[in-house]
């Protein structure tokens, strides 16, 4: 007959297969806990993830708390001592792999900083637990930080803790638990990926299903194409790792600018940008995003200002670069050969863009817009004569604006 390690590891088989939060998995996981008669008051997971920017995600219920708080450590905490005299710390670095505390006793609560806060907050017995998920070497290369697995503990506030029977039922179902975490946190992995790459709202295309070279769609939005000025010369007159810092810097200025904003950047093209801005009538008004794309151009050039005070102490060259803003349909969609695709937009809207950049060095003007754009933009622009550009028969007319 099975015991509730049984029914609650079946369960957890089962979960792993749907689609549901790891939120809901800790929530009914609790619930079958306590109403199996081990009264857990906390249930914290922790996940390591290859990711950019994220070395781990931990998601905590907490009875007192009406919602699983999940939350992610940027890799740039992994140095910062945060793991340091911990249980995670200690099963992390395979010191040991399972933990069962006694909080009453003085000499357990010595053991670790934290269990004093836990005894504060009525916590009596604590347990944590580790898998492994394959190999570990070269996971989180370079950071010092090689653990590929998760690490899952348990606290109850019942006088007498947890029993020996409450710790082999908890260490029964932690491969099943865990199952659930690495399936939950490669679906996160793969959207914060996709967007890191692609972009949010191109990725949102991505996981919807639009996969299929060819698969697209004409939309119109507001476009922005930038360039950094000089990028040649500065190849070749700095080392590698201070040119890399200077393109990267370009991109902060630029970028981030535009995502904050609500823009999508869809491409850098070796030291340019590319982003778009979705128009849609109901949710993202033309004049909005038109005035969003602007208004991030003018970020962009405040904070290259202000980046270039810094490089100018350190007898760094300046940042100097070029915007075109322009408004159009694209063709948004899969591009590229059956092996590689590339979601991107393209057309002639995103061709007259860049020309209009290329033409901000012999105009003297680091900020262009086409004159499309100004109509649509509720900002004033100043119109200038039309110009020819390459590839366009007919002159272009363009504005321009206060950076």
């Amino acid at each position: 007959m099975p015991d509730l390690s049984d029914t609650i590891i079946s369960w957890l088989n089962d979960q792993a297969l749907t689609d549901d939060d790891l939120s809901i998995t800790l929530s009914g996981l609790a619930k079958r806990l306590v109403d199996g008669g081990i009264p857990v008051a906390r249930i914290n997971v922790g996940r390591s993830l290859l990711h950019p920017t994220i070395v781990a995600i931990n998601a905590e219920w907490n009875v007192d708390v009406p919602h699983v708080e999940i939350s992610s450590i940027p890799r740039k905490f992994v140095h910062s001592g945060l793991f340091d005299n911990t249980p995670f710390g200690d099963i992390i670095a395979r010191r040991v792999n399972r933990i069962h505390a006694d909080l009453k006793d003085p000499a357990v609560l010595a053991q670790y900083p934290m269990y004093e806060k836990f005894k504060q907050d009525g916590i009596i017995g604590y347990a944590a637990f580790g898998r492994h998920f394959g190999k570990d070497i070269g996971v989180q290369k370079g950071i010092g930080f090689d653990f590929n697995g998760a690490a899952v503990s348990f606290s109850t506030r019942r006088f007498s803790g947890f029993s020996k029977a409450d710790i082999d039922t908890l260490d029964r179902i932690i491969s099943a638990l865990c199952i659930c975490s690495r399936v939950h946190n490669d679906t996160f992995l793969m959207q914060a990926t996709l967007e890191t790459y692609l972009g949010r709202h191109s990725a949102g295309q991505v996981l919807s299903g639009k996969i299929e070279r060819g698969e697209g769609e004409i939309i119109e939005c507001a476009i922005l194409y930038s360039d950094l000025k000089g990028s040649l010369g500065l190849s070749q007159t700095m080392d590698m790792n201070s040119y890399f810092d200077t393109v990267n810097a370009y991109f902060d200025c630029t970028a981030r600018a535009v995502t904050e904003h609500g823009g999508e950047v869809l491409k850098f093209i070796g030291d340019g940008v590319l982003a778009i801005f979705p128009i849609d009538n109901t949710t993202r008004p033309r004049a909005n995003m038109c005035a969003a794309a602007l208004s991030s151009a003018q970020e962009a050039f405040a904070r290259a200002a202000h980046e270039n005070t810094k490089r100018a102490t350190n007898n760094l060259p300046p940042l100097e670069f070029g915007i075109a803003l322009h408004v159009g349909e694209v063709l948004y969609g899969n591009v590229g050969t059956e092996s590689r695709l590339d979601f991107t937009a393209t057309g002639p809207a995103v061709g007259l863009a860049a020309r209009v950049e290329a033409h901000t060095r012999a105009a003297d003007t680091p900020l262009l817009a086409t004159a499309e754009f100004a109509d649509a933009c509720p900002t004033t622009a100043q119109p200038l004569e039309p110009v020819h550009l390459p590839g366009f028969t007919e002159p272009v007319a363009l504005a321009s604006y206060q950076i």
